[in-house]
């Protein structure tokens, strides 16, 4: 038995935020055989019930499928998105939600990133996915990321909110949200002594997720990095980061036909 923690964009999904349904079925192979399963994304609740539960056979039973959503803001079981609970503490001002929709509808990055109006804690955009193989479109929306970013870190601070880049988005949120508030509620919940805890991420923020589970005394951590750019270390020997040939959903396949087949 082991515990897996799965990132959803570029970890589930390919470049072009897609899921991948061979890796759903894997997954749905992981809750057949009982392994502890949990998704900690940064995406809405609705995005999820719209685009990864909507995929996933619903005859199974997912009620103990641990969910993160906004990275620690939504949380819940199962894929009734209905029963998960908003913390308040997390929900950025409409009023500075205001300023930065403003900001994303400059003319520089019309077609390139559009505002995520499901998110319901933090204010976000995200890239206007083109053709796949359009890599310069990619190239586009990578940089028109990185100059709204660039464009909101003033206003993020004047109202004490931090800027978090993503591979698909840029999210504005409260300085004490990250991944770690929703490691932290999982490995709560769950049974993970004495049992391998498999983290799949893409960006350093899903890395976090790894350091709390080892933080709260799993024995035995794995990070998988599906992302592009150098692996993330860890300061100590705690957490073994490893990395498969391939990126983003195909990597994911990729590790978890091995740990399957193991």
């Amino acid at each position: 038995m082991a515990f897996y923690m799965f990132d959803v964009d570029g970890v589930l999904t390919d470049e072009l935020a897609r899921p991948d349904e061979e890796v759903l079925r894997l997954i749905e192979k992981l809750n057949e055989q009982e392994e502890q399963l949990a998704f900690i994304t940064g995406r809405s609740r609705q995005w999820l019930a719209d685009n990864v539960f909507t995929k996933l056979d619903s005859s199974l039973d997912w009620s103990g499928l641990y969910c993160v959503a906004e990275h620690g803001a939504i949380i819940g079981k199962g894929p009734n998105i209905e029963t998960w609970t908003l913390d308040q503490d997390f929900v950025t001002p409409d009023k500075v939600k205001d300023e930065l929709y403003h900001i994303s509808q400059n003319q520089e990055f019309k077609g390139l990133i559009e505002w995520d109006d499901t998110k319901e804690s933090m204010a976000t955009v995200e890239s206007v996915h083109g053709e796949p193989g359009d890599d310069d479109h990619l190239k586009k929306t990578s940089g028109a990321l990185k100059k709204y970013a660039e464009k909101v870190r003033e206003i993020a601070g004047k109202h004490d909110k931090k800027v978090v880049v993503s591979t698909y988005g840029v999210d504005v949120i409260p300085p004490d949200l990250s991944k770690k508030i929703g490691a932290i509620w999982v490995l709560g919940q769950a049974s993970f002594k004495q049992q391998p805890v498999y983290v799949f991420g893409d960006s350093k923020s899903d890395f976090v997720i790894a350091e709390t589970a080892s933080g709260c005394g799993a024995d035995e951590v794995t990070f998988f990095w599906v992302g592009e750019g150098d692996i993330p270390e860890s300061e100590s020997n705690e957490i073994q980061s490893k990395n498969p040939s391939e990126k983003f959903a195909a990597g994911t396949e990729e590790i978890l036909k091995k740990l399957l087949s193991s």
